[in-house]
């Protein structure tokens, strides 16, 4: 397991530093054979601190969490109770019927693009829409190959959670359909099923 810790505005001091792998490695070894890598990020603000942990576990399940105090040591600690409030919640799933700790392995493949934002794009309403697929694709800053990871919709919920992305594409397990989920304004997670079979 790969333990990478930044400090922006900060110097982490090499016993601090310890801490923090040792309390993240006995964290999350709870719940998992394998993580791939976590990255900690603390951050000094003029009047506080804060802590972003980024966790790889398994494959295809990232985690996130962030705490923030008046001290660097409280900041960490809000970031961890974070991170186990939320893998405890769902420590059943986890740790699977027979107590085997969490795999996720199938999944199909798919493409991510990320597109630069352009004000005339959204501007151009009366457009055809060949010109303004082609605007787009001019726009495209990078694309890559993604894994669309094969779920429930229960476990889809739970990695929409416990990586706090806005939203998350998945094949359901329980019909080879692609599905959506993501969180509302309001906070309900809203769930999406194409009807369309991989």
């Amino acid at each position: 397991m790969k333990i990478s810790i930044y400090g922006k505005k900060i110097e982490i001091p090499d016993w601090f530093r310890q801490k923090v792998e040792e309390t993240l490695e006995k964290t999350t070894q709870k719940y998992f054979d394998n993580i791939n890598d976590i990255s900690v990020t603390f951050n000094k603000l003029p009047s506080s601190y804060t802590c972003q942990i980024h966790t790889h576990a398994s494959r295809g399940l990232s985690i996130r969490s962030e705490g923030s105090a008046t001290e660097l040591q409280i900041a960490f600690d809000n970031a961890i109770e974070h991170i186990t409030k939320r893998l405890r919640r769902y420590k059943s799933r986890l740790l699977g019927r027979r107590g085997t700790k969490a795999a996720f392995n199938k999944f199909v493949e798919g493409r991510q693009y990320v597109i630069r934002p352009d004000q005339e794009i959204e501007e151009q309403e009366n457009t055809q829409q060949e010109q303004l697929e082609q605007a787009i694709k001019e726009r495209i800053i990078t694309e890559r190959a993604t894994e669309i990871d094969s779920l429930t919709v229960y476990e889809a919920i739970m990695h929409l959670d416990l990586s706090e992305r806005p939203v998350l594409m998945f094949k359901n397990s329980e019909n080879d359909r692609i599905n959506v989920v993501y969180r509302h304004t309001d906070g309900q997670v809203v769930w999406l099923d194409s009807g369309i079979s991989n």
